[in-house]
């Protein structure tokens, strides 16, 4: 009797996603087809936008453009099909650059459906290839298909949503971790969760230090540099900028090639918005102040776009995250922590937790001055967050 309530559970939950998705699906549609043209009319104007890249600044990739091709074979319409790209979303309208037009455009109808992979509805994002029909005398498109992702920036939409995804951004090659320095230590934990989300995603992560000239002296910030270097690891740059001076802009361009996409990740009021407008030369981002009691700023960014930098590629930005959860993102905490997976390995049991086990080999290698204490405190926190997270998923698993 046991089992069979237990299928039956996991068939409710079944069940509920299948709902909760259709319900995605029946708004999606329900916004495509009754309020666009109300919901596009607040939105700015395509003509008065800049700094939009053109579609000579992105580049599918030969899956992508194979899966295109395939997708134009079975569609009814195909002379009236593109292969573009999502460059901005506002509202969750997407705009779409192709090749020689930039427009607006809605979900299709029948676009509404799960992801066989991830069980979720997928909704382009910004950086995504998408398939896009656009009728002769139409100023708007209807993106049919999204194509496959290269790499897809995720984070959880919450505890409410029981595992579901959000994607920030899709088919990112860099990410740019925004970290504001101040008076006192650098905090490493935002740090941390987000090497892990880039690690996880297959992205190549840099890390970004701003507002330098808010410390001390050059002694305070070098402890800073070298604390974060500790963290991080070989192999992941750390750069230093500071607004004011007009230091390290160069370096973060250089992390950007031309052809590259980038992704700048950070809270707000860590300067995100400011560096950017650095990089492109004017000032394009609205930026927000700071509290001073607790350094924190307030959301100037509310769209999500995609921006081309001069001498360089292009950069999406999100709005600041207050939080980076993770769940689920066991691949990315591996690729962080290489060193401890592997000394993991010859571990008395296969379920170490790596904190008062017998026969650890993680805690030998500790005590025996061949991991590094802040990396080691750093894993051990992720990790528990990440066993937490899957045993409220799923009771079954053991914590």
């Amino acid at each position: 009797m046991a089992k069979r309530a237990k299928r039956s559970g996991g068939k409710a939950k079944g069940d509920k996603r299948a709902r909760r998705a259709a319900v995605k699906a029946k708004r999606a549609g329900a916004d495509a087809g009754q309020s666009a043209g109300a919901l596009v009319a607040q939105l700015p104007r395509v003509d008065a936008l800049e700094d939009v890249p053109a579609y000579a600044d992105l580049e599918a990739d030969e899956r992508q453009r194979a899966a295109y091709e395939e997708f134009l074979g079975s569609c009814e319409a195909p002379d009236e099909m593109r292969l573009g790209c999502v460059v901005r979303l506002d509202r969750g309208f997407p705009l779409v650059v192709t090749e020689g037009e930039l427009f607006r455009a809605e979900h299709a109808v029948a676009f509404a459906k799960l992801d066989k992979e991830k069980d979720e509805l997928l909704l382009p994002a910004v950086g995504d290839w998408v398939a896009v029909r656009r009728a002769p005398g139409h100023e708007m498109g209807v993106i049919e298909r999204v194509l496959p992702r290269r790499t897809a920036f995720e984070r959880p939409r919450g505890r409410l949503a029981r595992g579901e995804k959000q994607t920030l951004a899709a088919n990112v090659d860099t990410v740019l971790i925004v970290q504001a320095l101040g008076e006192g230590d650098v905090p490493v934990d935002r740090i941390a969760r987000a090497l892990v989300l880039s690690f996880d995603c297959g992205a190549r992560p840099v890390v970004v230090l701003t507002k330098a000239d808010r410390k001390a002296d050059e002694v305070s910030l070098a402890a800073d540099v070298q604390r974060v270097r500790r963290l991080a690891g070989e192999g992941v740059r750390v750069l230093t900028t500071s607004s004011a001076r007009g230091a390290g802009l160069e370096e973060v361009r250089a992390c950007l090639p031309a052809g590259s996409v980038g992704m700048i990740l950070g809270a707000s009021g860590a300067g995100k918005s400011t560096l950017l407008n650095n990089l492109l030369g004017h000032e394009a981002l609205e930026t927000g102040a700071v509290r001073e009691r607790d350094d924190a700023g307030r959301h100037t960014t509310v769209a999500r776009v995609m921006i081309k930098l001069p001498g360089a590629g292009v950069i999406a930005d999100a709005p600041g995250l207050r939080s980076l959860p993770l769940l689920g993102h066991e691949r990315g905490l591996a690729r962080l922590f290489p060193e401890i997976v592997h000394a993991a390995r010859a571990c008395r049991f296969n379920d170490c937790t790596h904190t008062h086990e017998p026969g650890c080999a993680v805690r030998a290698g500790l005590d025996a001055g061949e991991l590094d204490s802040l990396r080691y405190a750093t894993f051990s926190t992720l990790a528990h967050e990440l066993r937490v997270s899957a045993r409220e998923l799923d009771p079954d698993v053991k914590a």
